[in-house]
C-alpha cells in the first residue's frame, strides 16, 4: 500500500512538473501584467491580436512549418531507402552505420553541428549561410535519426526480405511490391518517425539561430526575441507553438487510424 502511494505521488509530481509550466504560460498569455507574482494580473486578448498582426512572427511560423514538412518528406524517402538496403543487403557494417546515425543527436550537440555547417558552406565566393537551403539541410541532418530508427525497426518487424522474395517468385513487379506491400506495411514507422521529426524540427532553436538570416528565421528564433517585447506577448507566442505541436500530433494519430493502425501499433513501429 505504501509503495503504491509513493508511485501515485511520484506520478502526480511528475505530471505537475510537466503540466504546470504549460498552464502558467497559457494563463500568462491572457494576463495584462505579469511581474514578480505567481499569476498575472488582469485579462486581455491584446497579446494574441498583437501576435497575429506582426508579419515577422507569421512569416517565421510559415517558415518553420515548411521546413518541418520538407524534413518529414525528404527524410521519409531517405529512411525507407536506407531501411530497405539494411534489410536486403544484411551487411553488418551497414547496420553499424545506421546505429551510428541514430546516435548522432546525442553525440554531437546542435551548436557543434551548426558551426560545422557554417564553416563548410561559407566561402568567399560561395555562401549558403542565411539561406533556406542550408536551413533545410541542417534540419534534415538533425532530424534524420528520428525518422530512420522507427522505419528500420518496422522493417525488422515485417521481415521484408522474406516478403519480397515471395512476391518476386510470384511474378510481382518491384514497383508493385513497393506501392502495394512495402509502404502500407511501414506506415506505422513512417507516422511514428514523422511525429518525432516534425516535432524536433518545429522546436529546434540552436541550429536555426546559427544558420538563418533575417528572411529565413524560424519560429523558435523569433520566439526567443519575443521575451524582450513583453512577458504576456512571449507567453502568447509560446502557446501558439504548443498548440501547433498538439494539433500536429492529433493529425498524425488520426492519419494512423485512417490507415487502420491503432496508437499502440504506431508505438510498436517506432520501438
Amino acid at each position: 500500500m505504501i509503495k503504491k502511494s509513493l508511485l501515485v505521488g511520484g506520478l502526480v509530481l511528475y505530471l505537475a512538473y510537466i503540466v504546470m509550466p504549460i498552464i502558467l504560460i497559457l494563463v500568462g498569455s491572457f494576463g495584462e501584467k505579469w511581474f514578480g507574482t505567481l499569476f498575472p494580473q488582469g485579462f486581455t486578448w491584446r497579446w494574441y491580436i498583437d501576435l497575429f498582426s506582426r508579419s515577422m512572427y507569421l512569416r517565421a511560423l510559415r517558415m518553420s512549418l515548411i521546413v518541418g514538412a520538407l524534413s518529414v518528406a525528404i527524410n521519409s524517402f531517405i529512411s525507407i531507402c536506407t531501411a530497405y538496403a539494411v534489410s536486403v543487403l544484411d551487411k553488418r557494417w551497414l547496420k553499424s552505420l545506421v546505429d551510428f546515425l541514430v546516435l548522432l543527436p546525442v553525440a554531437i550537440p546542435p551548436v557543434v553541428m551548426g558551426l560545422g555547417l557554417i564553416q563548410a558552406f561559407n566561402w568567399p565566393s560561395f555562401s549558403w549561410v542565411g539561406t533556406v537551403k542550408l536551413l533545410v539541410g541542417a534540419h534534415l541532418i538533425y532530424t534524420l535519426p528520428f525518422m530512420l530508427r522507427p522505419i528500420v525497426a518496422n522493417f525488422e518487424l515485417i521481415d521484408w526480405r522474406t516478403m519480397e522474395e515471395a512476391g518476386l517468385s510470384l511474378g510481382a513487379h518491384p514497383l508493385f511490391l513497393a506501392r502495394k506491400i512495402l509502404i502500407p506495411n511501414v506506415i506505422p514507422g513512417i507516422i511514428s518517425g514523422a511525429l518525432m521529426t516534425f516535432s524536433m524540427s518545429l522546436g529546434e532553436f540552436q541550429l536555426a539561430v546559427m544558420v538563418t538570416g533575417s528572411a529565413t528565421q524560424t519560429y523558435p528564433v523569433v520566439l526567443y526575441q519575443a521575451f524582450y517585447v513583453s512577458t504576456g506577448f512571449a507567453c502568447a507566442a509560446t502557446v501558439l507553438l504548443v498548440a501547433i505541436s498538439i494539433f500536429s500530433l492529433a493529425g498524425l494519430l488520426l492519419l494512423g487510424r485512417f490507415f487502420g493502425f491503432a496508437t499502440s501499433s504506431i508505438t510498436v513501429g517506432g520501438a
